[in-house]
């Protein structure tokens, strides 16, 4: 009867286990190698045998396109082949005995002839990744033939090295305690067991471990996605190398970002469409420094509409002072900043009114007094000369009351009567009545009805002043020039008046609006100052534009409450 069981695990046999073993293996490792080049030899032939097929179907398809080519327009078909086809260089021997080249003649390529109409054509295609195939090829056999030699090399050095540790173990595993009746590979697979045993103990530990970091750091995580979404400010956070991680749902409405789009990985100046906000951020970044409270003027590329943003940055560092990136919170300041440019428009009037108020009551009551001393030199009698000196300075008082009439009414409170008012069937109005009195100026309306709540005899005078002053800065040039009104529903009540007169100077825009500063010869200078009074009490604003000798544009937009004052 033969025993079963298994033999001792000695010296002798396991060193002749582990030569055959470690042979096998590297025998079997040196077969792979060899059908491995043979693989590789196989698929290099067919690549080869790919290009030379493609090389071949473009020379065929050249040679046809030569073929039909007329000869005075050969070299312009060489230069289109060359291009649609990809192809280094054609060279064309005609029957002649001229020579047609396009691109280099001397280089690593593969020439294809083919016999074409006009004579032989020649095609050179680069050959360099033919010459790469090859070459990759015998660097991989290479590679693999040294292989096996090294594995057989190091099979013959350290098959030695590899069986010492193996018997040094069998030779004193009974340092690792008391074995008994044990034989050694029992009591060296006991060992083994146990270190074994113990190990995945002390890892389902480091494992109860992890998990409880990864719960406080999944807790920390959706408290500051809370936080990060509560926010109404805009928020970047940014790692140290730049590399942006977060971009709040605030922060990508005030920048124009997609809400599905990806930021992370991405760079500052790649995710950020205003460049002047991106360069102050770099800013903060390259220098690490803290920035509180800055506001950083920018232009929105897609609109072209200037944009205010505020900014507040801090770097973030760890216990060492290591800086581990930045946090910015920003918010778009640019409501506030024309609101409180209106308010202080409004201030501005206001306190005008009430200079204007106080100067215009005592002008009017010293013209009153001198209108009444000339009827009273009048009742003395006086003679022809007198009286036309006494008509002409009641002319020119007459003038002065009414600038003083005019003056007075820029300064009186206004109360708005509000109701939706068609802002084209009122324009429309005001362009039908002066032109009564303007047939030599042209006006043009265009663009959709446009409603708004406004109280409709204020926002009349201010469309009148303005049209009135179009029309006289169209006859001043006397280029024969006419006036445009465009109207915008969207996004914003837009309304555009604009003009082929003389234009005025840039630098004069402020004042323009001031009351009695005027360019027209006999103007008071009050149409402006009235008008974007009303326009700001109905909660819009008033811009000019022009050039001297190009004509002006007024624009009108309404897009809110009026500011208190």
């Amino acid at each position: 009867m033969v025993s079963g069981a298994r033999a001792p695990l000695t010296k002798i046999g396991f060193r002749r286990d582990v030569k055959l073993f470690l042979s096998f293996l590297v025998g079997f490792l040196i077969f792979l190698i060899f059908v491995l080049v043979l693989v590789l030899r196989a698929s290099l032939a067919h690549m080869e045998g790919t290009i030379d097929r493609s090389e071949s179907v473009v020379a065929e398809i050249a040679a046809s396109e030569v073929s039909r080519t007329s000869p005075s327009s050969l070299d312009a078909q060489l230069v289109g082949l060359r291009q649609r086809f990809h192809i280094d260089a054609i060279e064309l021997d005609l029957r002649n005995g001229q020579r047609m080249v396009s691109g280099p003649h001397f280089g690593d390529f593969d020439e294809v002839r083919r016999l074409a109409g006009p004579g032989t054509l020649i095609l050179r295609f680069d050959a360099s990744e033919r010459r790469a195939l090859r070459r990759r090829f015998m660097l991989t056999a290479g590679i693999c033939v040294a292989a096996a030699s090294l594995g057989i090399l190091l099979l013959l050095l350290y098959l030695p090295r590899i069986l010492h540790p193996i018997e040094e173990m069998l030779d004193h595993a009974k340092e690792l305690g008391d074995r008994g009746d044990q034989e050694e590979s029992a009591y060296l697979i006991e060992t083994f067991r146990n270190s074994i045993t113990t190990l995945r103990l002390q890892e389902q530990e480091l494992k109860r471990l992890h998990d409880l970091e990864k719960t406080r750091a999944d807790d920390l995580e959706r408290v500051t996605a809370a936080l990060t979404r509560s926010l109404t400010s805009g928020l970047i956070a940014a790692d140290a190398n730049g590399i942006v991680v977060e971009v709040n749902a605030a922060g990508r409405e005030i920048l124009g970002i997609d809400a599905q789009e990806s930021v992370n990985g991405r760079t500052l100046h790649d995710i950020i469409p205003l460049p002047a906000f991106a360069s102050a951020l770099e800013r903060a970044f390259e220098q690490q420094e803290p920035v509180t409270r800055v506001e950083v003027e920018d232009v929105r590329k897609l609109t072209n509409d200037p944009v205010i943003i505020g900014l507040t940055t801090v770097p973030l560092r760890n216990e060492g002072g290591a800086f581990l990136g930045f946090l910015a919170l920003f918010t778009d300041l640019t409501p506030i900043r024309s609101l409180e440019a209106r308010v202080q428009d409004m201030q501005t009037l206001a306190q005008l009114g009430e200079i204007s108020a106080g100067i215009a009551h005592e002008f009017r009551n010293s013209v009153s007094t001198i209108l009444g001393y000339m009827k009273l030199a009048r009742r003395g009698g006086v003679d022809e000369a007198a009286e036309q000196r006494l008509q002409n300075a009641e002319k020119e008082a007459a003038l002065l009351l009414q600038a003083i009439e005019r003056l007075l009414a820029f300064a009186r409170p206004v109360k708005l009567n509000t109701e939706p008012v068609d802002l084209r069937e009122l324009i429309t109005d005001q362009v039908r009545q002066i032109g009564d009195t303007a047939e030599d100026v042209k006006i043009a309306v265009d663009g959709p009805a446009v409603v708004i709540d406004g109280d409709r005899v204020l926002l009349a005078r201010a469309f009148e002043n303005l049209l009135r002053n179009a029309v006289d800065a169209v006859r001043q040039s006397g280029n024969g020039g006419g006036v445009r009104v465009t109207l915008h529903a969207e996004p914003i009540a837009t309304i555009t008046i604009a003009d082929d007169g003389i234009g005025f100077d840039p630098a004069e825009t402020a004042r323009l609006f001031l009351p009695f500063h005027s360019n027209k010869p006999n103007g008071f200078g009050m149409g402006l100052p009235l008008a974007k009074k009303i326009v700001l009490l109905h909660g819009g604003t008033l811009k000019l534009q022009g050039e001297a000798g190009k004509g002006a544009v007024a624009t009108i937009e309404f897009s809110g409450e009026a500011p208190a004052v």
